[in-house]
């Protein structure tokens, strides 16, 4: 017999009362999500993730049933739960979540017993920390009538050879006796301590069963009842529960393998998603997909006030009378201003799965069988996000630790040049400028950077859209050598009426390629900007800007960039080196000072 779908009495797919229930009572059934409704697909997003479970019931009569699932999570979104299924008559007429509190008599002979051990245990301990106290009081006496009987032989004014011959044995004595005493106090403070501690850890495990013998165990049970009209007898029902779990997320990481060889101009990008579970339910054989939408941030743009311009009212300093008279209204104002600002940020948006995201056709491909592939996910874009759909099941327990997936692996053609600031760093960077020319959407994460296989240091990528341009630095090459000399700087003071000072400076950067190809570097330096008329920044070397100077050896040419710091862009060659002088000059009044700030 052909079956027929689920009939959904409302279009909205959350939690809703429906007031047109059944006359007849309907008959319970009870089941525990974890072993009756496996989890089939998990969307995580960047603080939350989706769950959808599936849960089969046969129905040999028809009639009214009261579906009641437990075992969520304390961290579930009580508003988040959908429900939708097929194959078999029925009408789905109320979701409700409510939290249930079970009260349950526990056993208390084992309860009663370990009080007692832990009390005989407690009047023991409360012996021996009497004892080592008075131990250490009478260390604590002989230190003190030492120390007294020393101070009175220091102060006795008549001394003869007998008393300072007596004196001397004194300090002897005193000297052995006081470090033997010093010893024996500090072994009965470690031991009071030690002491004080396990009686500590003993009245907390008292305190404990002293509750559990006085009252009962309450057992909290987070539910959710579906409300089901069957008209069909003999029907097998296949119902989809859906919902939002809090404190799980994942975030991006990658791989960049690059290789020296001089024909290659290609970066090799492993794409992994890590994924972090902490919402007390395990994710047991389930597929995964991995959003880049952000619900934290919110559906809602924020709305631009009027901005008014008055003129400004002068200061009233308020007395005390009237601090303590609007103390209350100002509480109230305060905590209604700080209720509204919580709720603007709460989620807004609509995070419904693409019913194509977890195509079994896609589950099922393989690579290439001639050689050993790498399962990599299925990327589908929608109007605000992208679903990485990963191609198999797994299982990812709420252990809190990181669960490392393989997003793809993308082949990208790169430019390869280098980066210098030698005032800052005398090191050459090697820099991978590259075009997402892949089908995802690429996530801000850290970066490891191999190089011929070798681990070569921790780097850092930014979000890159589908087709954007951007910047992959690689770590430090150390066959590209900066040198950066000593800045030279002459004072004076010019002009025969209206005095101005002088400052000229002088300085050179050295470039060095000791590989055994060409590179393309480029380097930058300061150029001071003025921010006053009367300071005037003159440029004295380099005098092209903005054109190609040809030399034998190298191509150079020099810009001054958007923030007013000279770029040089040098193609050098092979075994060779290139010098990059920088001179100008700064004039201001004379009255004046000056003083640079970045």
């Amino acid at each position: 017999m052909t079956s027929e779908p689920i009939t959904i009495t409302t279009s909205d797919t959350t939690i809703s009362n429906i007031t047109t229930a059944p006359s007849t009572t309907p008959t319970i059934i009870r089941s525990n999500i974890d072993k009756e409704c496996p989890i089939k697909y998990v969307t995580v997003y960047n603080d939350r993730a989706e769950i959808t479970r599936s849960f089969n019931q046969q129905f040999d009569l028809d009639g009214t049933y009261e579906l009641i699932l437990d075992g969520f999570s304390n961290h579930v979104d009580q508003n988040s739960f959908h429900v939708k299924g097929g194959t078999g008559k029925a009408t789905i007429l109320e979701v409700s979540y409510h939290t249930r509190y079970e009260k349950s008599q526990t056993d208390t002979t084992v309860a009663e017993t370990k009080h007692k051990q832990i009390q005989k245990q407690v009047f023991d301990l409360n012996n021996d920390i009497a004892q080592h106290q008075q131990e250490l009081d009478r260390i604590n006496k002989n230190i003190d009538w030492l120390d007294g009987h020393a101070n009175h032989l220091m102060n006795n004014k008549e001394k003869n050879d007998n008393s300072l011959q007596e004196t001397e044995q004194f300090l002897d004595f005193y000297y052995q006796k006081l470090k033997t005493l010093d010893e024996k106090k500090m072994t009965e403070e470690h031991k009071l301590k030690s002491l004080n501690e396990q009686r500590e850890t003993l009245m907390k495990n008292l305190n404990t069963y002293g509750t559990n013998l006085s009252s009962n165990v309450m057992n909290e049970h987070r539910e959710i009842t579906i409300l089901l009209n069957v008209q069909d007898k003999k029907s097998l029902i296949n119902l989809e529960i859906s919902y939002l779990t809090l404190n799980c997320s994942w975030k991006a990481s990658y791989d960049v393998r690059v290789t020296s060889e001089n024909k290659s101009t290609q970066t090799e990008l492993t794409y992994y998603g890590i994924i972090t579970n902490k919402s007390n339910e395990n994710w047991i054989n389930a597929h995964f997909s991995l959003s880049t939408a952000t619900p934290s941030l919110g559906g809602t743009p924020p709305k631009l006030s009027t901005l008014n311009v008055n003129y400004k009212q002068p200061y009233y300093r308020p007395s005390s009378r009237d601090y303590y008279a609007d103390c209350a209204s100002a509480e109230s104002v305060t905590f209604y201003k700080q209720s509204k600002k919580v709720s603007r940020l709460l989620p807004k948006v609509s995070m419904r799965r693409n019913s194509n995201a977890y195509d079994r056709e896609a589950i099922l491909e393989n690579d290439d069988e001639d050689e050993v592939g790498i399962l990599v996910s299925k990327a589908e874009t929608g109007l605000s996000s992208t679903n990485f759909t990963i191609p198999r099941s797994a299982t990812i327990e709420c252990d809190g630790k990181p669960h490392k997936v393989t997003i793809g692996v993308l082949y990208l053609e790169s430019k390869f040049t280098y980066t210098c600031v030698p005032k800052l760093s005398p090191y050459a960077y090697l820099k991978a400028t590259t075009t997402n020319t892949s089908d995802k959407q690429l996530l801000s994460g850290p970066i490891n950077v191999f190089m011929d296989n070798n681990f070569i240091t921790h780097s850092q990528i930014g979000n890159v859209s589908i087709d954007e341009k951007f910047d992959l630095y690689l770590g430090i090459d150390s066959n590209v050598k900066c040198e950066y000399k000593p800045v030279h700087k002459m004072n004076d003071i010019q002009g025969l009426i209206s005095k101005v000072n002088h400052e000229y400076v002088k300085h050179e950067t050295k470039i060095k390629n000791l590989k055994a190809n060409d590179i393309c570097i480029y380097v930058y330096d300061h150029l001071p900007l003025s921010t006053d008329e009367k300071i005037k920044v003159k440029l004295l070397q380099p005098q092209d800007i903005g054109k190609l100077k040809e030399h034998s050896i190298t191509s150079v040419s020099v810009i001054i960039n958007d923030d007013n710091n000279m770029e040089w862009k040098v193609l050098l060659k092979a075994k060779e080196e290139c010098k990059l002088p920088l001179e100008y000059l700064i004039e201001w009044p004379k009255e004046k000072q000056i003083e640079y700030k970045e």
